[in-house]
């Protein structure tokens, strides 16, 4: 089920475009590899926080990161730069019916709710009601879902 690019620019595009999230001066700053490095970064601390000092919050909000990062990661090889947080969660919902209308149904709606988890440790920052034993399983599928995305959509995507 490999896409082409223009078929994820449209979809970027259309999600920019619904969120109202225009191109701005600097864009040419926000480089993919950017936003690929910092959602490894936001990975690697994510894991810190949960081995190293137990802090659940911190944690959660890295899982979030780390997927959010990859999204903007993906979104940027593609043309489009994200300015407002709901355009993280409309091109999610793009890119996943991209999957979807290639006839994999359980892979779209397996992105649609991994992301859902995502946003829900984010909320855990705010709320600390989580278990270690839920934010570790999220956090695990924070990483699954960060992989699947650059798979499907910036398979050449350096390792960072």
């Amino acid at each position: 089920m490999p896409f082409t690019n223009d078929e994820i620019a449209a979809a970027v595009s259309r999600a920019l475009t619904a969120a109202r999230d225009p191109a701005q001066a600097g864009d040419t700053e926000r480089t993919p590899e950017k936003y690929a490095k910092l959602s490894q970064d936001f990975r690697a601390s994510a894991w810190r926080h949960l081995r190293e000092d137990g802090d659940l919050p911190q944690a959660s909000n890295k899982a979030w990161g780390m997927v959010a990062e990859t999204i903007k990661a993906v979104s940027a090889q593609h043309g489009g730069i994200i300015h407002a947080h709901r355009s993280i969660w409309l091109i999610l919902q793009e890119l996943s019916q991209l999957v979807e209308d290639s006839g994999d149904t359980d892979g779209g709606e397996w992105i649609d709710n991994s992301f859902t988890v995502a946003r829900g440790l984010h909320s855990n920052f705010y709320e600390d009601e989580a278990s270690a034993r839920v934010v570790t399983s999220g956090l695990r599928l924070c990483e699954q879902l960060s992989e699947r995305l650059y798979e499907l959509f910036w398979p050449e995507h350096p390792e960072t």
